[in-house]
């Protein structure tokens, strides 16, 4: 055969096997895209203590925007305790976002390696932590330059009062940048009665060890955050004024103008939990209410008949002498990503999610503000009308006007290891025989500092 003729075989072959090859890739690429189509989408784990019927509307909406990609799949914890927590970390299960109500726990995780480091995302997106959740929040979540947690609400203290029983008084409704010494006198004007008839003035937590211990309430809004550890965090600040100021400012409303509800009749009546507390709000029991914003919550029909003519209010907290305006001190519920989660994206689309991009579907129904800053007015009130809205006995136009208002914020979740378990413990007794009248404030201060210290220096060494 000629030369000529052998290129020409030669190239009808190659030719003949080209078309073939593209058949046959052709044919493997559209069975590869009809393998896809069907393959199911990723689940992501998303671990809470939430009721489930509650969490529908947050699946759904997850699972619309993220179809064929990721669907989100709801695990209850039975509660939020450390070990009910601990337990499912260690579990071996798929966890791809876990939440925790305290912010010890979640340091305690970080340290020991159970949480992803959060800041390369927001570094990815060209964001800083602050910016969405504000200073003092990224003051106590940044942990050596990173974050493992992102708050899904902010639980910020707020004052309920009964309408009525001022209206009744003639006394004036607070106003929202009242003091510590306007409520201490107004709390005078509406307390009244004697023994089990006695009504109170106010109902605020000063050491009940299951609540939030509001004695240090003022010196919280003074020193700001970590607000017991000195700068360096090497030793304790309950020797500061602020501190004596606080402590005796509450012990003299229960102990000598006996306006606030005592330790005694706290506990008996079980006022520590928030649906009781807020049912002797409106029967009258006493007239003012220091609690989060979500103590609304509990004026709806499912925690009990509201009487007719129930009449809430809510306003600031008392501002402290040399504040120039409110100030209210929060603290945080956060969610944070496992460290050995299987795909980390699909992890912080699910975190933000929950977090960020559609807190109303979460911390929304619980009556939570969002964890983040609102970025205009207009943002602010699409919020409180879901926290605020369909609670029978709430002046809901007083509620939407209070809430948008400027207001300094002190975060007291407290991320410092050193004492602070000890320190704590040492609190709720102390402060537990102060108010029963077995140890005077100056006792109870100086027995902190001393101890808090020594407790500090122990974790140090």
């Amino acid at each position: 055969m000629k030369i000529r003729e052998k290129c020409s075989v030669t190239l009808i072959l190659v030719l003949f096997a080209m078309v073939l090859f593209g058949a046959c890739s052709k044919k493997d690429g559209a069975e590869q895209a009809a393998s896809n189509t069907s393959a199911e989408p990723e689940k992501v784990y998303f671990y809470a203590w939430t009721n489930a019927d509650n969490m529908k509307p947050l699946l759904d909406a997850f699972n619309k925007e993220y179809a064929g990609k990721y669907e989100m799949v709801y695990e209850k914890l039975a509660d939020a305790r450390t070990m009910t927590i601990n337990t499912a970390l260690s579990s071996g299960a798929p966890i791809t976002v876990m939440t925790q109500a305290s912010a010890f726990d979640l340091r305690q995780r970080a340290d020991a390696g159970n949480y992803l480091g959060l800041k390369q995302f927001f570094d990815k997106e060209g964001v800083s932590y602050a910016s969405i959740f504000g200073q003092s929040i990224e003051q106590t979540q940044n942990f050596s330059g990173d974050y493992y947690a992102v708050p899904y609400c902010n639980n910020i203290n707020m004052l309920f009062f009964n309408k009525k029983m001022f209206d009744e008084a003639g006394v004036p409704y607070p106003d929202s940048n009242w003091t510590w010494a306007d409520f201490r006198e107004t709390a005078k004007k509406l307390t009244k009665g004697s023994g089990a008839n006695k009504v109170y003035g106010a109902m605020v937590d000063v050491a009940h060890p299951d609540q939030d211990l509001n004695w240090a309430l003022i010196a919280q809004q003074k020193l700001g955050s970590f607000w017991y550890y000195s700068p360096d965090f090497k030793s304790t600040r309950f020797d500061a004024p602020e501190m004596k100021e606080s402590l005796q400012f509450f012990y003299d409303m229960l102990m000598v103008d006996k306006t606030s509800v005592p330790l005694d009749e706290y506990t008996a009546l079980r006022l520590q939990d928030d649906i009781v507390a807020m049912n002797g709000l409106y029967s009258g029991r006493y007239a003012m209410w220091v609690a989060p914003v979500y103590g609304c919550l509990y004026l709806n029909k499912s925690y009990g008949e509201i009487p007719p003519g129930t009449d809430i209010g809510v306003t600031n907290l008392p501002r402290p002498v040399g504040s120039s305006g409110p100030v209210s001190v929060t603290y945080t519920s956060t969610a944070s990503i496992p460290a050995n989660v299987k795909n980390p994206e699909a992890a912080w689309a699910a975190l933000k999610f929950i977090t960020i991009d559609h807190a109303e579907l979460f911390a929304g129904p619980k009556a939570m503000h969002p964890g983040y800053q609102f970025k205009s007015v207009e943002d602010a009130n699409a919020f409180n009308d879901i926290i605020f809205r369909d609670h029978p006995g709430l002046d809901y136009d007083m509620a939407m006007k209070i809430m948008p208002l400027s207001r300094a914020l002190v975060s007291k979740d407290n991320t410092i290891i050193q004492g602070q378990a000890k320190i704590n413990e040492l609190i709720k007794a102390n402060m537990s025989l102060v108010f029963n009248g077995e140890m005077s404030v100056d006792a109870a201060l100086k027995d902190l500092k001393t101890k808090g210290d020594q407790y500090i220096a122990e974790d140090l060494r």
